[in-house]
């Protein structure tokens, strides 16, 4: 009796992955250079196609009819919901969206890598058409390949490093710059700051921004708290920097602002008086406090409703620009007076400067 021939291996389908290793090039590149991207130079296409070729790389043609499928729905992941500017943010994307007749499904990933995971892995499984997210910087891989398994995805309010995804983000620099010079014609001479995580692109650069803006105004090494987006740490910082001396603060985001303003109270010093403080966001709790506060205005509706045009504009085809940065603006209202020394010597307050070319400062001072 003949003996039985063996049994046949199963030789396992070539991957993306494959492709990319031997083409010598990026995942991403390589899913681009074998969808035809304008941005992809021929050289690299022809260098892909070859190792795709020569790695028997057949896309799943069914996983691509799928995603050819549309349910009508997007997905926005943000760290807090009740963070007053994340809840604007979302109030934007969902009404930009509702008004391209798509339903938006929330996420709170509660600034933690993990439950941004799931909430990633969960908009996939619903299949959305398009993901709007809020990154931490420790879900990099995961979400470059949600955007390599051909899911439309838009970072908003910070940036990635090492990565292509379309972002929408503010520019600090017009604002900062102008609030560092707005106190320094005020007179301080000791501006404290409230620095976010270093772990996110809007905490490294505001700082940098900040610091910058300090040394051209002649004003370098000022103090800095190093903190995070939270109340507690706005307080917490505000305390430290009143201690150190400083005659103005400028709060690094809305809730570190929130945070300051509460230490300030406490310590039952007149803001606009007793210290010059400039938050960040225009919340309009922010303008009815005794002495309305100076803040730089990221225009959170303008943001979302930015990210979702991108997040369109990747859905129908298009290639939008990898960055989008939307300057700020400094409003300039009554928190932000002279230091105590100066404002005793005079009791007229100094002229409004005209508005700087740009829009990157409006004077709201109140009347009362």
């Amino acid at each position: 009796m003949a003996p039985e021939p063996p049994p046949l291996r199963q030789t396992k389908a070539s991957t993306l992955k494959d492709v990319a290793k031997l083409a010598g090039v990026s995942v991403s590149t390589t899913s681009r250079a074998l969808g035809g991207h304008p941005a992809i130079t021929a050289a690299t296409v022809a260098k892909v196609r070859a190792a795709a070729e020569q790695v028997h790389y057949r896309p799943n043609a069914q996983a691509r009819a799928l995603r050819a499928a549309r349910t009508g729905t997007i997905g926005l992941t943000i760290p807090s919901v009740i963070n007053p500017y994340f809840a604007a943010l979302a109030a934007a994307v969902q009404q930009a969206a509702g008004r391209a007749q798509l339903a938006t499904i929330l996420f709170n990933s509660n600034e933690n890598a993990d439950d941004l995971s799931r909430a990633l892995q969960v908009l996939q499984d619903h299949r959305v058409d398009g993901i709007i997210a809020v990154p931490h910087e420790d879900n990099l891989e995961q979400l470059a390949a949600t955007r390599n398994r051909g899911v439309p995805i838009v970072l908003a309010d910070r940036e990635l490093p090492g990565t292509d995804i379309p972002s929408v983000s503010s520019d600090p620099a017009p604002g900062m710059n102008a609030a560092v010079s707005h106190l320094a014609a005020q007179g301080h001479r000791s501006i404290g700051y409230l620095a976010g995580p270093l772990n996110t692109s809007t905490g490294r650069y505001r700082l940098s921004v900040f610091e910058a803006a300090a040394t051209a105004a002649r004003l370098p090494g000022q103090p800095v708290y190093h903190g995070g987006y939270q109340q507690s740490q706005g307080y917490a910082g505000t305390g430290e920097l009143l201690d150190r001396g400083v005659s103005a603060i400028i709060a690094g985001d809305s809730m570190m602002t929130i945070g300051a303003l509460e230490a300030c109270h406490e310590r039952q010093l007149k803001v606009g008086t007793d210290i010059a403080l400039i938050g960040f966001d225009d919340n309009p709790v922010f303008r009815l406090q005794a002495a309305p506060l100076t803040v730089i205005d990221q225009n959170v509706t303008e943001l979302g409703i930015r990210s979702f045009e991108v997040l369109q504009d990747l859905m129908s085809g298009k290639s939008p620009p990898t960055i989008t940065r939307l300057p700020t603006t400094l409003r300039i209202r009554d928190s932000s007076g002279p230091p105590p020394e100066h404002s005793a010597a005079s009791t007229t307050p100094p002229p409004l400067p005209d508005v700087k070319e740009g829009g990157a400062e409006f004077h709201e001072r109140s009347s009362h």
